[in-house]
C-alpha cells in the first residue's frame, strides 16, 4: 500500500510579501497626503475667513460713515458755517461752506464732507511711507466728515438764542459733551460748526479764542442771518475719519523685511481737551483698496483723480464702490503664494439720490 503524499506547506512567498508592503505604503502615503492637503486647505480657509470677517466689520463701519458724509440731522443741503479761526489748519476741521465773520463770510468750495484720494495722491499732511501706520503708495483712500450723535441721541436746544446769539447755549442735556469737543448745531436753515469751551449739565459754552481751532466768533455764526437758532435746534458731534491701506510693521514672508499691510482708520478724538488724530488698525491682511465714485448723470464709476470739485452740488457723488483685496498668511498656493480674495461693496450716499 502506498503512503499518502505530504501536503505542501501553505504561506506567502517573498515576492508576495514585498508586493503587499508596497501596496500598504501606497495606501498609507495616499491617506497621509490627503490628510495634509485637507489640513492645509482648512488652515487656508480659516485664515482667509478670519481676514474676510475683519473686512466685513470694516465694511459695516465704513458704510455707516460713508452714508453720513457731509450730512447733519436737519438738512444736508443747507450751507455749513465753520466757526473756527482757521478751518484749514487740520484735515478733520476742514468741513464747511463758509468761514470767517458772520458779517463778511468767506465762501469755500474745497471743504466737502467726502474727499477721495487716488493711489498717486498722498494726504496733504502725511506722505506715503513704509513705517507702521503710514499709507502705502498706489492704494486709494477716503476722507469723511459729517455729524454723528453725541451719545445715543443728539442734544436739543431748549432756549432760543436770538440774533446774533451768545457764547453759551442751553440744551436738553450735555451728557457725552466734553470741553474741547467739536460740535455742529443745525435747524432747517442753518448749520454751524463750533468748539466747546465749557460744559455744565444743560449748558455748553463757545467762547471766542485766538488759536487755529478756537471759535472765531463769540456766538454761532450762520449763513442765513435772518433766522436765529430757536428752541428745537439739534446739536451733534463732528465726526471725521480717513480710511486707507497702511503698513502694519509685520514681516509676512519671513525675509526679515516688514512688508505687511492692513486697513487703517484715522479718526478725530478729544484727548483731555486736545483734538487730535487716533490711528487704528481695523483689518489686518487687507493689502489693497480701490475706490470708484458715481457722479450724478454719469454712466459708470470713476477714479478720484477725475473728480475736479468734490463740493459740486450740481454734480454730486451719489454712490461709492469700495474694492478690498484680502490675503491670508499661509503660502499654500500652486506656486507657493498666499491665497487672495477680492470683496466689493457699494454704498449709496444719504441725501444724494437725486
Amino acid at each position: 500500500m502506498r503512503a499518502p503524499a505530504r501536503r505542501q506547506a501553505l504561506g506567502l512567498s517573498l515576492i508576495e510579501l514585498m508586493v503587499a508592503l508596497v501596496l500598504g505604503l501606497i495606501v498609507t502615503g495616499s491617506a497621509l497626503t490627503l490628510v495634509l492637503t485637507n489640513r492645509q486647505t482648512f488652515n487656508a480657509t480659516e485664515d482667509l475667513s478670519r481676514v474676510q470677517e475683519s473686512a466685513r466689520i470694516a465694511f459695516e463701519l465704513m458704510n455707516r460713515e460713508l452714508r453720513a458724509a457731509g450730512s447733519n440731522p436737519c438738512d444736508s443741503s443747507i450751507p455749513v458755517f465753520n466757526n473756527l479761526v482757521d478751518m484749514d489748519d487740520n484735515w478733520w476741521s476742514n468741513w464747511g461752506d463758509l468761514h470767517g465773520t458772520e458779517a463778511t463770510p468767506t465762501a469755500t468750495d474745497a471743504s466737502p464732507g467726502l474727499l477721495g484720494y487716488g493711489g498717486a495722491t498722498a494726504f496733504a499732511d502725511a506722505a506715503f511711507g513704509t513705517t507702521a501706520g503710514d499709507r502705502i503708495a498706489g492704494t486709494d483712500a477716503i476722507e469723511l466728515k459729517g455729524a454723528v450723535p453725541i451719545t445715543a441721541d443728539n442734544a436739543i436746544l431748549t432756549l432760543g438764542l436770538g440774533s446774533p446769539g451768545t457764547d453759551e447755549i442751553t440744551v436738553s442735556s450735555s451728557t457725552g459733551v466734553a470741553d474741547g469737543d467739536l460740535l455742529v448745531i443745525c435747524n432747517f436753515n442753518n448749520a454751524t460748526i463750533f468748539r466747546v469751551t465749557g460744559v455744565a449739565p444743560t449748558k455748553i459754552d463757545l467762547s471766542q479764542g485766538a488759536g487755529a481751532t478756537d471759535n472765531n466768533n463769540p456766538f454761532l455764526a450762520r449763513n442765513n442771518t435772518a433766522i436765529a437758532y430757536d428752541a428745537g435746534a439739534v446739536v451733534s458731534r463732528v465726526g471725521a475719519s480717513r480710511w486707507y491701506i497702511g503698513a502694519n510693521g509685520r514681516d509676512t514672508d519671513g525675509d526679515g523685511v516688514a512688508d505687511g499691510r492692513s486697513l487703517f482708520r484715522a479718526s478725530l478724538v478729544n484727548n483731555a481737551g486736545t483734538l487730535q488724530t487716533s490711528i487704528d488698525e481695523v483689518a489686518p491682511g487687507v493689502t489693497d483698496m480701490q475706490v470708484g465714485y458715481l457722479v450724478a448723470g454719469a454712466a459708470d464709476y470713476v477714479d478720484a483723480s477725475t473728480i475736479a470739485n468734490w463740493a459740486d452740488e450740481g454734480n454730486p457723488v451719489m454712490a461709492v464702490r469700495v474694492e478690498l483685496t484680502l490675503e491670508g498668511d499661509d503660502r499654500i498656493g500652486p506656486s507657493g503664494e498666499t491665497l487672495a480674495r477680492t470683496l466689493v461693496h457699494t454704498v449709496a450716499l444719504r441725501g444724494r439720490s437725486g
